[in-house]
This record gives structure tokens, C-alpha cells and sequence, in this order.
């Protein structure tokens, strides 16, 4: 439901594009959005509404879609997008499949038992990192890449075969290439993402704008009233108010420290950028797997749902001349994997022949 599964299909796009341009022809498509747009945009909100009010509802949600048995019994619901998957197949003779949405491995293995001569090699890019929904890899595909040796050892510990296990790096965007990550220096510059509620990110900056020497530069995304809210509130005191943007390698590449929900991509762009991650909004499920993986490789830190846990966090961090954030960078480099959707489509280009 998040943006980071379009997200990584069309990094590993133009990755593809530019490993071989003009040689390769790439399609990327959302099957959802084609089968029913409308219903679609509801169940996006949904997803949206759970994640930020009721988080513990998605987490039961999360851990039902967990089991095995349930999306395999959900053929018939499922018919409408099976049908979708098969004609894209069809109208675009692909000479390979990657799939950075958990659900089509499932549709891809009912086409293929159906339909002998449509066994074109299928790949899952898996979007989370190290506690994952098992239906990422529950149903057999041609082989699943992963971010990290974390992940990769949670499969291979459930029983995926280790010759199916590809640890090639997350597909963030190619402009993560061209950037050099924050150096120290004054003032410390704070990237923030609100999540949550407009009144939290109005409290969160109130807090924050305490501390000295600290910037505080907030981006809203597509979130049009917190927005608003935080405008009508003269917020922030100190740094930049944006809405959407689609500058945000340069944006995490000149900023210190990052404030925000641990999404898949968002978390791996991070890493690639080199900057350390608060997380100020914990959605169960899915993101405690990154959440988990921030904090055992040490690049950062978990502030909850708390306003006043994201101030002690960023106030613990830069105290000392930093101390704390220049353990969390040192970490960092031996992480980052700016380059990793050229991995993948270099990898993917090699098994389309």
C-alpha cells in the first residue's frame, strides 16, 4: 500500500535504462490500479488512515496476511487482478518479471500452472528488512533479492532455498550516486517527515526549536493539512517548510539527521545517503522489521510515537560535539549501497537473456 513498492520498481527502471540505453524496453505497471482504480484509492486510504490512527488494527491485519494459508486461499477475491497481471504478460512479451509487491508471486505461480508456456523467470524485490511478512517468499518464485544479510538470513532460516537468496542492496533512486553525505558541522541540520497527527508535529518542532545550534527543515509530503496545520502555527522557527518534492537525495545528502516513519524505501535511502534515522512513528507490523534493523546496526534510533522521545533523541545525539552521531555515521558508510538498483539491473538484464 505504501508509495515505496512504486518507488523501487521504477528505480530498478531506470537503472535498467541506463545500464542499457536504448536496448531495453521496460514496462512498469500497477495491476491494482488497473483493475480498479477507484477501489484502489480507497484501500490506499485505508492503509493511510490505519497506519497513523489505529496502528495496533493494522498490526492484526499484518500478522492474519502473515500466515500461511491466507493468501492462498484468497484466489477467487483475486481473480480480477489475475486476470490483469495475465493480460499485461501478454500485450508485453517481458523477457524477465520483477515483482516489489509481495502479492503477485502468488498470482504469477496460478498463471503459470494454467497457462505451460508463460513461465517467464519471476523475481521479488523484497521492500522490508529483517522481520518480514512471509508473504514475500511463501510462494516459490525464480529467486527473491534482498537489502541486506540481515534479511537474507531471516529466509533462509524460514527454509528459502540460499541459491534463490540475492543480497544485491535496496533500489533507491540514481541521483544517490551523485551525492556526498553531511559532514559535521554548525548548525546541525534536522530533516523532518511528520507522521502521526498534525498536533504531534506541532509539538515535536515546539520542542525541538529548544535546542541550540539546530536547524529544523520539515517536509509534508502529500500530507495537505499537517501541512497547513504547521503553516497556521508559524512552524518552524528556525529552517523551511516543504510540501512535495522529488529532491530528496539532495535533501538527506545535506541534512545531518532524519526524522521520520521507517518505511522501507525511506529507511534504505537513508542509509544510502548516509543519515543517521530517528524514528518518530512506529507502524506494527511491517516497519518494526526496519525499525529492528536501524537500531541493531546502529544508525540511528527509535523515539516511539513521542514528541518529547524525538527531542531526547536528537538533543542526545548531537550533544558532545556529536558524539553519539558520529558513531551512527561510522556505521552508516559500511552500509550504504548507493548503487544497488544498477546491481539489480544488471542482475535482472543478465537473467532475461
Amino acid at each position: 500500500m505504501g508509495e515505496g513498492h512504486n518507488t523501487a520498481a521504477r528505480n530498478i527502471r531506470d537503472a535498467i535504462l541506463a545500464e542499457r540505453p536504448g536496448q531495453a524496453d521496460v514496462l512498469v505497471a500497477d495491476p491494482y490500479t488497473r483493475t480498479n482504480p477507484i477501489v484502489n484509492r480507497l484501500m490506499q486510504s485505508g492503509y493511510t488512515t490505519a497506519i497513523n490512527r489505529y496502528p495496533r488494527a493494522w498490526k492484526v491485519v499484518f500478522e492474519i496476511l502473515s500466515r500461511r494459508g491466507v493468501v492462498e486461499s484468497m484466489g477467487p477475491m483475486l481473480a480480477e487482478l489475475t486476470a490483469a497481471v495475465r493480460g499485461l504478460i501478454r500485450e508485453f512479451h517481458p523477457d524477465v518479471i520483477v515483482s516489489t509487491y509481495p502479492v503477485f508471486s502468488f498470482l504469477n505461480a496460478k498463471i503459470r500452472k494454467k497457462n505451460p508456456t508463460m513461465k517467464i523467470p519471476f523475481y521479488t524485490v523484497i521492500t522490508d528488512s529483517t522481520q518480514i511478512n512471509s508473504a514475500w517468499y511463501r510462494c516459490p518464485c525464480d529467486g527473491s533479492i534482498v537489502s541486506d544479510e540481515h534479511t537474507a538470513e531471516v529466509l533462509r532460516k524460514d527454509g528459502v532455498a540460499p541459491e534463490k537468496i540475492h543480497v544485491l542492496g535496496f533500489p533507491v533512486g540514481l541521483d544517490f550516486e551523485q551525492h556526498q553525505p553531511a559532514r559535521a558541522s554548525l548548525p546541525w541540520k534536522v530533516l523532518y517527515f511528520p507522521s502521526g497527527t498534525s498536533d504531534r508535529a506541532i509539538s515535536t518542532l515546539l520542542l525541538l526549536a529548544q535546542l541550540d545550534d539546530v536547524v529544523v527543515d520539515v517536509v509534508t509530503g502529500r500530507r495537505k493539512a499537517t501541512h497547513a496545520a504547521i503553516a497556521a502555527a508559524r512552524l518552524p522557527h528556525a529552517g523551511t517548510l516543504t510540501g512535495w518534492t522529488d529532491q530528496m537525495p539532495h535533501l538527506m545528502a545535506s541534512h545531518h539527521l532524519f526524522i521520520g516513519k521507517a518505511g522501507g524505501a525511506t529507511v534504505q535511502e537513508a542509509i544510502a545517503a548516509q543519515i543517521p534515522f530517528v524514528v518518530n512513528h512506529v507502524v506494527p507490523g511491517q516497519e518494526e522489521g526496519n525499525i529492528a534493523f536501524i537500531e541493531q546496526t546502529g544508525i540511528g534510533a527509535l523515539a516511539g510515537n513521542s514528541s518529547e522521545q524525538v527531542f531526547q533523541q536528537v538533543k542526545g545525539a548531537f550533544a558532545n560535539h556529536g558524539a553519539i552521531w558520529h558513531a551512527w555515521k561510522k556505521n552508516l558508510a559500511s552500509l550504504a549501497k548507493p548503487s544497488a538498483s544498477r546491481a539489480i539491473a544488471r542482475f535482472v538484464l543478465e537473467r532475461a537473456g
